[in-house]
């Protein structure tokens, strides 16, 4: 306190005096106006360190944050706590000790000072941590006395914080009362990171998901439909295998960097016509790739969204070619099967790396149709001729269907029926 307002509060002769009431009651103002200023800059102080920080790490803006409140109230040490489960704290920042101290992190929140701090809502004044605290805290709290103060969410204690004295604190209402609204702050950077982490993950996931997946159908993978399982699932799907010709030679022309810079825009082309008809990149080979449709969303018209699909991958790549007959680029041809048929679909592979993609009979039909495709031709089964023979009006650029003698295949008994799409 003011030491002329503790002057006049001890009196003297004239001690009534209207003047030296008049003196008391300014400079008691004055002293609560000094401590209002000192507040506000400290909350100003604690926006600016999360302002001002390149990144929202948790623990480097938190310890920031805590260590301005540690100087505001004179404390030896300070301590932050979160909790994400009921009853169980996790020691994060010790401003005498970085980031934690080596040993116990997490602290049972049933018992001592924090159970007082998860019951009440209301900070804790502690004058004697050796008797009051656990043997947990005991460890942590290096001093005689404490403020504890709990961090609040909806009313659900997310945290607590401790200002450290080596001696005995003496209790200032004023105090406490602002060390409540210092808590709310902390609290709030605390959810903001949370959040910020949380959208870091989920921006992760849709990254990684479309790669594979049009947007539609990571909406509804991100919306926790439990259209993806870990396993499979039977599943009728359309698939189909695209495939370069001659590229193998052509490449031989190339310097490699070329080579890449080639595939690398030949399948930035081809790849948003199948997310485009809703359909899954399975996977890129080599030169070539493999799509489904019909999984991991079915729909009633796969087959149809897959033709549709492979005429704009010819049609695409034939612009392709045009963009960059100057660029000294070889003229590339594709070749395309297109199968329907029942798979298991789903994730394999191991704990640590899995892939979503869809095995079976049906899958190795395709890839073999798709070897009898010459330049720029898609041929497809007799499976999906059936499937769209009565909606060609509905198929974009399709001219007709051609039945092509039956072709005899790796890994098939009976000759396969195959069908040229005209377009």
């Amino acid at each position: 306190m003011d030491s002329e307002l503790l002057e006049t509060e001890r009196g003297g002769a004239g001690e009534h005096d209207a003047s030296v009431v008049l003196k008391r009651q300014f400079l008691l103002l004055r002293h609560k106006y000094e401590t209002k200023i000192q507040e506000l800059s400290v909350i100003k102080q604690l926006v600016e360190a999360l302002r001002l920080t390149g990144q929202l790490d948790r623990n480097l803006i938190l310890r920031s944050q805590l260590e301005i409140i540690r100087q505001y109230f004179g404390a030896e040490q300070a301590l932050l706590l979160l909790s994400d489960m009921p009853q169980q704290f996790e020691l994060v920042v010790d401003t005498a000790g970085g980031d934690g101290v080596s040993g116990e992190r997490l602290l049972d929140g049933s018992c001592g000072i924090l159970k007082q701090l998860c019951s009440q809502h209301h900070p804790v004044v502690c004058r004697d941590i050796a008797r009051d605290a656990t043997e947990q805290e005991w460890g942590l709290l290096r001093g005689q006395s404490c403020l504890a103060v709990p961090l609040l969410q909806h009313q659900v204690c997310i945290g607590a914080m401790f200002m450290v004295y080596s001696t005995l604190y003496e209790c200032d209402h004023n105090q406490i009362n602002f060390s409540i609204l210092v808590a709310d702050q902390l609290a709030t950077t605390v959810m903001l990171t949370r959040l910020y982490g949380q959208m870091l993950r989920e921006e992760t996931k849709r990254m990684t998901l479309s790669r594979f997946f049009s947007r539609s159908v990571i909406d509804k993978i991100l919306d926790g439909h439990g259209i993806i399982r870990l396993g499979g699932e039977r599943k009728q799907v359309t698939i189909v295998f695209a495939d370069l010709r001659g590229f193998t030679a052509l490449s031989e022309t190339l310097d490699q960097d070329q080579v890449v810079t080639v595939l690398n825009a030949y399948f930035s082309a081809l790849t948003p016509v199948v997310f485009k008809h809703e359909g899954t990149l399975d996977k890129l080979l080599g030169d070539g790739l493999m799509a489904i449709f019909g999984a991991p969303l079915s729909r009633d018209d796969d087959p149809l969204r897959a033709v549709n699909a492979v005429i704009e991958m010819v049609q695409t790549l034939k612009a392709f070619n045009r963009r960059h007959q100057f660029d000294g680029w070889p003229q590339l041809k594709i070749g395309i099967g297109v199968n329907t048929g029942e798979v298991v679909a789903g994730y394999i592979g191991s704990e640590d790396h899995l892939n979503y993609t869809v095995v079976g009979d049906a899958v190795n039909t395709a890839q073999r149709i798709q070897t009898l495709a010459e330049e720029d031709e898609i041929l497809i089964s007799a499976s999906v001729h059936q499937a769209i023979a009565a909606n060609h009006d509905k198929i974009s650029g399709l001219k007709g269907i051609t039945a092509l003698p039956p072709q005899l295949v790796k890994g098939k008994k009976k000759p396969l029926e195959i069908f040229r799409v005209e377009y």
